[in-house]
């Protein structure tokens, strides 16, 4: 049986109603996300997750999509996570967010030029309400000068 789990509900496709980006796209629509919100966490625009989110209300047989979910709770295709479920995603959430600091700092310190830390180099001024990159600092010298 195909799962998929947001931050709070979890879709499932009991009976095969459902492709796996429907359902994905019926787990955000129970959290509330608008079809903006949908198209970045599915990685594409707006007009996708309008089409998607208009295919899993036609399953359903639905005109909107407060019915819509409630319907997918009634017919078992929507469930609310458990405290310990949270506590897991939570969990694994943390780990996830540690080792990506960690590639960071040594993405950071690789990349560096070999005149002192590249960190202090990509530093940013503020002029008139706006941040600029001191390029000249930032590129080798033997790129030549930014103008």
């Amino acid at each position: 049986m195909q799962t998929f789990s947001a931050t709070e509900f979890t879709a499932c496709n009991k009976d095969g109603l459902f492709t796996q980006s429907q359902l994905e796209t019926l787990a955000w629509m129970a959290e509330g996300k608008e079809n903006f919100a949908i198209g970045i966490l599915r990685g594409h625009g707006e007009p996708g997750a309008k089409k998607l989110t208009s295919q899993v209300m036609h399953k359903l047989e639905c005109n909107n999509r407060c019915l819509a979910i409630a319907r997918a709770f009634s017919r078992g295709y929507l469930k609310a996570k458990t405290a310990a479920e949270k506590a897991a995603d939570a969990a694994k959430n943390n780990a996830a967010k540690a080792i990506a600091g960690v590639l960071i700092v040594i993405s950071g310190i690789t990349a560096g030029t070999g005149t002192g830390d590249s960190f202090l180099r990509t530093a940013s001024s503020r002029s008139q309400g706006v941040y600029r990159v001191r390029w000249e600092e930032v590129l080798p010298a033997n790129h030549g000068s930014a103008a």
